[in-house]
């Protein structure tokens, strides 16, 4: 049976030689003997299970000891510069984390650290030689700690324990160096081989550990912190100097985001991430974590921020392709707790056409997160690629090996900057599965504009509240939107796009109509250059309110949708806030139409604009099966 269905979490249980002995009747080679030589935490539950646990052989998703990938910083020891004041490389700025050393940085670090014991021994003579060895394919993958001396130090490279040790027992620790990111080079496993050597016989054993899996936060956690662009330089944070460069709109955005946090009780300051004017902080990194079993049984837990492995046209430098405001997952926030990852394929430099065009497909504001349901304890992947756009390849094949989140890939080529956030959310709600899927419904869009205008409203304004010179059809009517060609066509495409992916969802996912909260848009067809290789794109012409933040406390943060108004209210507004409050879904309006919404060809909304870290206290351990 396949390794990867046979167990979750690996037991590290050794048997014991001769029940803890090395005299007659010790096992040979190959057999099992009772007993247990090595402890470890394989019923999950924060404690050392017995040496003379008879369950010491099986292997199934309910039991088994889990190591942590060790990537944090907990010392915040971590440069994030180099020697000489100069700019480390991507690779080297990714590359320092406690388990890049072979030291034990503090009780923090050593908390992160999965515990073992050797019980003592009896009958090892003092010429007895052990050696505790990973195999070959996790060798590198893997560090071992004896405690010697009263601290915890890493094994040598030849694995030796002393037979003093044997005898009198001691305390180890296993530690991941890295996660899973191609299964072909590594599968997470780690097969460890106890060898003694004594009296002319040599007898040994092995066990296996499994490393945690990365995971994708979801958005029913309630929100921690939002983490929002600072118009000063990502330099800045690496002894460098570089002049601010504040973006119009930024104080609407930030009074109205704050407002909603605190009206949901939300109260802490922003992350403030330097961005040097690129605002997008949802297209930087994605939130995720690593977990065990700690003290007691409880989660202990590794927050995991995956950098975004889009690179750009016009990256800084060749070993630094990546965005330069994606750099603060290392250097502003890894630190204690907080690790970030780095996975991009990095001959995509010579690749500058397919990263003009097809570059925005890595870009983290395509993925998401379904909320648990099923089987899926932890949630499932969701993000946008078919055919030419698809994000990252290496960067897919490493969250399709954690082998918890199963990701599942929807077409989303049919818009301009191609997205999956553009289009559709996650809300806590009433009943049901416990949440459903905010989607962007372009045809309820078109079907508001014909209500305005049977109503005797088509004179007015398409757009409300904006300088019409801040508009791409200004002073464009509710009666000739609903006959201008953009429109019609973007409502078209963009129906058929959204379509497609519920059928896509519904097959994969089960999620059904019962499931799906339907919010108004509007999109228009791009009108693109001869020869660009992508066509029939849309972007969405009034701000998307499917592009918002679940706060995981009940609340909504939206983009205000200037849309047009019956009785003076704005009927977009006022639709999205019915379908959410049959929900229990508070919404809060934040302004962003010169900020992020109208910038650029395609623009962008909240959720593009605010990235956020949750309260973890809420998941669901992956190792428990119900």
């Amino acid at each position: 049976m396949n390794d990867h269905k046979r167990i979750v979490r690996t037991a590290v249980t050794v048997a014991c030689l001769a029940a803890c002995g090395l005299g007659a009747g010790t096992a040979l080679a190959g057999e099992r003997p009772a007993g247990a030589l090595l402890r470890a935490d394989t019923d999950r539950d924060g404690r050392l299970s017995p040496a003379d646990d008879a369950r010491r052989g099986t292997w199934t998703p309910a039991r088994g000891a889990i190591m942590l990938p060790n990537l944090d910083d907990d010392a915040s020891r971590c440069p994030t510069a180099g020697r000489g004041g100069e700019r480390l490389t991507d690779a080297a700025l990714a590359a320092c984390n406690d388990a890049a050393d072979a030291v034990v940085n503090g009780a923090a670090d050593e908390a992160d650290l999965a515990p073992l014991e050797i019980p003592a021994v009896r009958g090892v003579s003092a010429s007895a030689l052990a050696t505790l060895r990973p195999d070959a394919a996790s060798r590198d993958k893997i560090r071992i700690f004896v405690e010697r001396g009263g601290r915890l130090a890493a094994l040598g490279a030849g694995g030796e324990i002393r037979a003093d040790e044997l005898r009198r027992g001691a305390r180890l620790a296993v530690e991941a160096r890295d996660i899973v990111r191609d299964p072909a080079a590594w599968t997470g496993f780690s097969d460890l081989t106890l060898t003694v050597t004594d009296g002319g016989r040599t007898r040994a054993d092995s066990v296996r550990l499994r490393v945690a899996p990365v995971l994708f936060q979801h958005d029913l956690l309630p929100l921690d912190r939002a983490v929002v662009a600072n118009p000063k330089a990502p330099v800045t944070l690496e002894n460098g100097a570089a002049p601010d460069k504040p973006v119009k709109g930024q104080e609407a955005y930030r009074r109205d985001l704050r407002r909603g946090l605190d009206a949901e009780g939300l109260t802490k300051p922003f992350v403030e991430s330097p961005a040097g004017g690129d605002q997008w902080m949802g297209d930087m990194f994605k939130a995720g974590y690593v977990s065990m079993p700690g003290p007691g049984g409880r989660e202990h837990r590794i927050v995991v921020n995956l950098r975004s492995p889009a690179v750009t046209p016009d990256f800084p430098a060749r070993d630094r392709p990546l965005r330069d405001a994606s750099r603060p997952v290392f250097t502003m926030m890894r630190g204690p707790g907080v690790a970030g990852v780095q996975q991009f394929d990095a001959g995509a430099v010579d690749r500058p056409d397919d990263n003009l065009f097809y570059g925005s497909a890595s870009s983290s504001g395509n993925f998401g997160t379904i909320p648990p349901y099923g089987k899926y304890r932890t949630g499932r992947i969701v993000y946008g690629g078919e055919g030419e756009f698809t994000p990252d390849a290496t960067f897919v094949k490493m969250l399709e090996a954690q082998g918890h989140q199963d990701p599942i890939a929807v077409d989303t080529g049919w818009l301009g900057v191609g997205h999956i956030d553009e289009f559709l959310h996650f809300v806590p709600r009433r009943g049901g599965k416990g949440w459903a899927m905010v989607v962007a419904d372009p045809r309820l869009g078109m079907d508001l504009l014909e209500q305005v205008a049977g109503g005797g409203g088509g004179g007015q304004r398409l757009v409300e509240g904006v300088d019409p010179s801040g508009t791409q059809f200004p002073d464009l009517t509710v009666a000739q939107a609903l006959a201008k060609p953009e429109l019609v066509d973007g409502t078209r495409i963009a129906a058929a796009g959204v379509d497609r992916a519920l059928r896509r969802l519904r097959d994969a996912a089960g999620i059904t109509e019962r499931d799906v909260i339907r919010v108004p848009a509007l999109f228009a067809k791009i009108d693109l250059p001869d020869g660009y290789p992508r066509e029939d794109l849309t972007v969405t012409y009034l701000p998307d309110a499917a592009n918002g933040i679940s706060t995981g406390t009940g609340g909504y943060l939206a983009p205000a949708q200037h849309g047009p108004r019956r009785h003076g209210k704005d009927v977009f507004q006022q639709a999205t806030e019915r379908a959410l409050g049959r929900a229990g879904v508070r919404v809060h309006w934040i302004e962003d139409w010169d900020y992020s919404h109208y910038v650029g060809t395609a623009g962008g909304d909240i959720h593009c604009v605010t990235n956020v870290q949750r309260d973890l206290r809420g998941t669901a351990p992956w190792w428990r099966q119900s």
